[in-house]
Formats: structure tokens, sequence, C-alpha cells
């Protein structure tokens, strides 16, 4: 997931059809191997290539986490995708947006709470700093009725963002990779922008882009979302309908 709600965005619900991806079928052994090899074509610094729209293992379905890597396999390929999400920048990377079919997400927003408009942004998306995290296996479920609607950009669909709905509250589970390398169990309930970001990332594994979430009609180049920051004022442009147009000036949630 790309870095920022609006314009710092280069820029973490309802459904959408449902995608019947191919089946990849690896051994553990294949993947192990793969895994090798992607982390052997890192750049000069250190960073892995993001696949794009249209790589097929942005479509296919992740294999769950069954002990496949050496820990230290699996370290290192964490390793690998919070410094290409870091770089790129980004609050989240999935390892099928690096081309493994393994479910594996990390995320992190150093988010630092600013001043004025972008001050008043950030609260109303219920934003809040979130330390780096990486998990295995991670699944959500959405608590609630209420539903936040705001823009979202996806470093697999470089500069290109949409308005997506999305769980306010979600009750969120995972294999978590601690600090000290060991895997612990986590059930958490995850609000606000952190549980957009949980949200997003997890559905990679399943095959789903958020522009596959996205109202219709909403998608823009990154470029454009500075002057739809009210999603008003996007409704009115792009001719958006639906549940979007029922938002008041600067309301993002609803139900």
């Amino acid at each position: 997931m790309t870095v920022d709600p609006v314009v710092r965005l280069r820029a973490s619900a309802t459904g959408s059809a449902e995608h019947t991806p191919p089946r990849v079928i690896l051994t553990d052994m294949d993947l192990s191997e793969l895994v090798t090899k992607t982390l052997s074509r890192r750049r000069e610094d250190g960073t892995l290539r993001i696949v794009q729209a249209g790589h097929p293992a942005l479509r296919a379905q992740a294999r769950a986490w069954t002990g496949q890597l050496a820990p230290q396999l699996l370290i290192e390929l964490v390793e690998a995708m919070t410094l290409t999400m870091r770089r790129a920048p980004g609050v989240g990377l999935a390892a099928p947006q690096v081309g493994l079919p393994l479910a594996l997400v990390v995320v992190e927003d150093p988010f630092a709470a600013g001043e004025g408009e972008e001050d008043a942004e950030d609260a109303l998306l219920r934003r809040r700093p979130l330390p780096l995290r990486a998990f295995l296996n991670p699944a959500y479920e959405v608590t609630g009725t209420r539903r936040v609607y705001f823009w979202e950009g996806c470093l697999s669909v470089d500069g290109w963002q949409s308005i997506v709905p999305r769980g306010l509250e979600i009750d969120a589970r995972a294999l978590e990779l601690a600090r000290d390398g060991e895997l612990r169990e986590m059930a958490e309930h995850w609000k606000g922008w952190s549980a957009r970001i949980f949200q997003h990332e997890t559905d990679h594994l399943a095959g789903t882009l958020c522009h596959d979430r996205a109202v219709a009609r909403s998608m823009v180049q990154a470029q454009y979302t500075a002057r739809y920051a009210d999603l008003t004022e996007a409704v009115r442009r792009l001719r958006l309908t639906g549940e979007v147009a029922e938002l008041g000036a600067g309301e993002v949630e609803i139900g």
C-alpha cells in the first residue's frame, strides 16, 4: 500500500466480483528455491523488484505458511521486503508483490502528526503510528457497520488511486514474526488507518487489488487526488454514484 492519505500518497468494506486465479503448485523445496533466487536478484541498494498489475503473481492465491522456509531465510526475506517497502515508499508490502506466492506481509506507518489541514485529515482517518510488524497467514473480519471511504493506492499499480470503502474496525489475526525471530500468535482489534493497511495487504494474498474493491469510476492518476481531498468533489466531478454519494462535505464514514 502506498504511503499517505492524499497528496502525500505517491501517490494497508465492500466486496467485488470473485476472482478464480490459477493455482500455483509448488513444493516446499520449490518455494525455498524461489525465495533464494528472488533474494539473489536484489538491486544494488538491497531492494526487491515490485511487480506491477498484470503480473500473474498478483492474482494467485498465496500459500499458507507451514514452515516452508528455514528461519534465517524467512528473516532475510522479511528484511528485504521491509527495505523495499520503505524505499518505495509505502506503508505495507505483501509477498506476492515481489513475485512470491507466500502468505507474508510487512506493515509500517512511521506517521508523525502534522499541523493544520494535514493534521485534521489524519484525525479524520484515525491515523496513528504503526510500528514495523511482519505477519504470516494474516486474516481479518470486519466488525461493526461503519465504513470509511478514502483514496487508496498500491505499489503494484504505481501512480494510480481509487476511492476504496473499508471497514472502520476489524478483528485481525496472524502469526507474527517478532523482533527476536520467534513466531507468535497475534489476535488484535485494529481501527482506522492501520485497519485499512491490514485489510489492503491481506487482500493481496487472495489475489485481490485495492482497485478491485473501489468505487466505480473513481480510479485516477495520483496527481489528481489533491483536487478531490473532499470526497464530495470527487462525487460531483467524477459523477460517482452509490453509497459514496451519501457522504456530506468533509465526511469519510458511513453506516
